[in-house]
């Protein structure tokens, strides 16, 4: 279990670092912007609990689509997903922040179209799961986990870390347009 520590503390010194580094760019950066950049946080976050919650360490020898130093391939793509989330997420923080400095719409319209690209395949399940009608096994184990204390705690903070990056990439997005639109009648 040493290495998911030594992994993750990792992963998350170099996002830390980074980040003091772009502080005066947020600082700098009009409000709308700074909301945008600040979604990639929770992002990040959500990305660090499917690290930690899915590794399952494991001795070789391993096989292709079997076995991973993560776990079977399913704890294996759930890890890969979860630094996929850390690093979109904190490289979308850091591409705001420092587009915001030519604040144009094709820089914010490439931020739109890689966010939109990134939440794609979550759309694609969510419509499957809900035109498939009610899926009675998906929502018994929901309600199994959410019974036990530890289970509704994960999924009350997964919800939230998420709720959060939504309410703040909408807000982000919508204000950002909005000062981009602004600037373009001014220009006028």
């Amino acid at each position: 279990m040493w290495t998911l520590w030594i992994t993750v503390s990792t992963a998350v010194l170099i996002v830390l670092a980074v980040s003091l580094c772009l502080r005066p760019a947020f600082r700098a950066a009009p409000i709308g912007w700074r909301l945008l950049s600040a979604s990639g946080i929770p992002l990040s976050l959500a990305g660090l609990i499917f690290i930690i919650r899915f590794w399952q360490p494991t001795g070789g020898p391993y096989r292709a689509n079997e076995l991973y130093p993560y776990g079977n391939h399913l704890h294996a793509w759930a890890v890969s997903f979860g630094f996929t989330w850390l690093a979109f997420g904190f490289l979308f923080a850091g591409l705001t922040l420092l587009g915001s400095r030519n604040s144009s719409r094709v820089v914010w319209a490439t931020l739109l179209a890689s966010w939109f690209v990134c939440w794609l395949p979550h759309g694609v399940i969510v419509l499957a799961f809900a035109s498939a009608g009610h899926n009675a096994p998906s929502l018994e184990a929901y309600r199994k986990w959410a019974s036990e204390p530890q289970g509704f705690i994960l999924l009350l903070s997964d919800a939230v870390i998420l709720l959060a990056h939504f309410a703040l990439a909408m807000l982000g997005f919508v204000m950002s347009g909005l000062e981009i639109r602004r600037d373009d009648h001014t220009d006028l």
